[in-house]
């Protein structure tokens, strides 16, 4: 047996030669796709370098850029054993992003940030593209996207925004908390399609490599939809969630002042009747003793506060079809569907606030009493029924009888509406 022990150590050795190769080779291809995969990013064997998908921490001993100027000062910094995070130091082909931002040509430039805020939510409002900010003070640069771009710039303008817990350890706001948004550019680049904006954005981030981007490339999570499980498990999460005084207070904090949305705006009156309407169950027609159609109102409560009278009143009035303070019928339909408003526009025509001052300086009246002769000739109006006791010396319960009936007494015909031939 001895004469086969030399042939199998043989074979053996050729097995663990042939396994050691292999492994070389396989780790060969990956360094190879590991450099590819930085894209820009030079990887020196005395360097740990990871990939743009990383954060940087404050706390790290030493960062860095590669240039060909700091190059051998990063050298000698690891020969006197600093410590490296592999996270943090990123290499670029220059030192100053500002150059690879010169040959930019974006759509809209905003010099100072902070001060053209107005301009910016105007104008980017309901916008989709691709923007760039670009820190005056030292060139740095960030590249982004957004399918709104003026709420993302509200975003970045306010600081509380900035400072919660989700968005606090990003570069970029790091950078514009430090260095304030008035030392910054905004760039619009590109306005893009939302299918589309991953691509370019991407793009510009492989174009300008910006230095506050923490990917390499653009990423957005539009499009993407929940499992079911997910939803469920969200909306358990949801149930019965109540936010703690801290973070009421938070919130309050976070949208006083200029950092409110609607900071400096006020609703045009186009946009007040549309908010009426939406909100609106049913509008008020309003019509005069003659059923005639003056006017139409939006909603109930846009007349009762009008004609400073409250919602219940004039739901009433609608209900019982009765004529309101002597003279105007409201109703939620109209008595006529081809009848024309006299009074057109409600919010801002002389006739319609003269009516409105009728209105409310009737507010005394409670029932009118219509007074004619036997052949129903109209005679007079009194604003009640002790007014028409005390002209016409008729006890005001037997006005009040025949008012109701529409009946007629010692010559007179009483009643609490107009009569129409």
């Amino acid at each position: 047996m001895n004469h086969l022990v030399l042939p199998l150590k043989i074979a053996i050795c050729w097995k663990l030669l042939t396994i050691i190769l292999l492994g070389y080779i396989i780790y060969s291809v990956k360094m190879y796709n590991f450099e590819q995969s930085a894209g820009n990013q030079r990887i020196k064997k005395i360097i740990l370098v990871g990939t743009s998908e990383t954060t940087r921490d404050p706390r790290t001993i030493n960062t860095g850029r590669y240039s060909p100027w700091n190059q051998n000062l990063l050298k000698q910094s690891y020969n006197h054993n600093f410590i490296f995070n592999k996270n943090t130091i990123r290499f670029y082909s220059t030192s100053n992003v500002e150059n690879n931002t010169k040959d930019l040509h974006p759509l809209k430039t905003y010099e100072n940030f902070k001060e053209n805020r107005l301009a910016i939510l105007k104008e980017q409002k309901d916008k989709s593209g691709v923007y760039c900010l670009i820190n005056r003070i030292n060139g740095n640069a960030y590249v982004g996207s957004s399918i709104h771009l003026a709420s993302r710039m509200r975003n970045y303008l306010n600081n509380t925004f900035l400072k919660s817990k989700q968005n606090i350890n990003m570069p970029i706001v790091k950078a514009l908390l430090k260095y304030n948004q008035e030392s910054f550019t905004l760039l619009i680049l590109e306005y893009v399609e939302p299918d589309y904006l991953t691509i370019r954005e991407t793009y510009y981030i492989t174009y300008v490599m910006p230095h506050y981007n923490v990917l390499k490339q653009g990423y957005s999570s539009l499009g993407y939809k929940h499992t079911e499980e997910t939803k469920e498990l969200l909306s358990e999460l949801a149930k019965n969630r109540t936010h703690s005084e801290e973070t009421k207070g938070l919130i309050a904090r976070a949208l006083t002042g200029e950092n409110n949305p609607f900071y400096n705006k006020s609703h045009s009156i186009e946009s007040k009747v549309r908010m009426i309407e939406a909100k609106s169950a049913y509008p008020v027609y309003v019509y005069n003793s003659y059923k005639k159609l003056l006017v139409i109102f939006p909603s109930v409560s846009t007349l009762a506060k009008l004609i400073q009278s409250n919602n219940s009143t004039i739901i009433d009035v609608i209900k019982e079809q009765t004529i309101f303070r002597g003279e105007w019928y409201f109703t939620n339909l109209p008595y006529d569907i081809n009848n024309t408003p006299i009074i057109s526009n409600w919010t801002s025509s002389k006739e319609c606030e003269q009516l409105i001052l009728n209105i409310n300086n009737s507010s005394h009246i409670r029932k009118a009493v219509f007074v004619y002769d036997n052949n129903k000739n109209f005679l007079c109006k009194y604003e009640g029924v002790t007014k028409a006791q005390d002209a016409l010396n008729i006890n005001h319960s037997t006005i009040k009888k025949h008012a109701k009936l529409g009946s007629a007494y010692n010559g007179y015909i009483f009643s609490y509406e107009r009569l129409i031939k």
